[in-house]
């Protein structure tokens, strides 16, 4: 499959404590970092891990990466960093935690996007506690002053309905696709 998206940055965040502890368990021949990493680098040209400075000393190294510099786990943190890193208006967000999906969901939101604040899939269990991790964030919308006020006025929960509001938009699965596959 040729990688139909050079022009947009995928960042995956990985900096969750789960994650470090799931990161290099084995899948087969390869590691699960591996294995997810592989899957987004199967569409975008340009993947970057988004870990915390101390990774850096560890395997994550082997990656492209960029350290965020909060003690934070929050997510919010690692979309910060991503959109610091990125000169681009919209980045991709995915996640260490989600490793099988199938290829084709994040085609479809990038040929979907339309600069919406936030695009990314309606997970029918999806929670109030569920982080929108997959998905498409603009960086003109997600400003610094908002991130830093999400982090400072809450949990650092990144709130979906504040994005829906502000005209982020959630698509519906595709019939077929397991929800498991995308929210972790």
């Amino acid at each position: 499959m040729a990688k139909p998206f050079k022009q947009m940055n995928c960042y995956i965040l990985a900096g969750g404590e789960k994650n470090r502890e799931r990161d290099f368990s084995s899948q087969g021949e390869l590691t699960r970092l591996e294995t997810g990493y592989r899957r987004y680098a199967a569409i975008f040209d340009k993947v970057k891990l988004v870990i915390k400075e101390d990774q850096a000393r560890e395997h994550y190294l082997n990656y492209p990466h960029v350290c965020d510099a909060s003690d934070r786990r929050d997510p919010v943190v690692g979309l910060q960093a991503a959109l610091d890193d990125t000169g681009a208006d919209a980045v991709f967000i995915g996640s260490t935690e989600v490793t099988d999906f199938p290829l084709e969901l994040p085609v479809n939101l990038i040929k979907n996007y339309n600069g919406e604040p936030f695009l990314g899939y309606r997970i029918p269990e999806m929670d109030e506690n569920s982080q929108p991790l997959f998905a498409i964030y603009s960086r003109k919308f997600l400003s610094k002053k908002f991130l830093k006020q999400i982090l400072t006025d809450s949990d650092g929960k990144l709130d979906i309905e504040q994005l829906l509001d502000s005209g982020g938009k959630l698509l519906p699965l595709p019939d077929g696709v397991d929800s498991g596959c995308i929210s972790g």
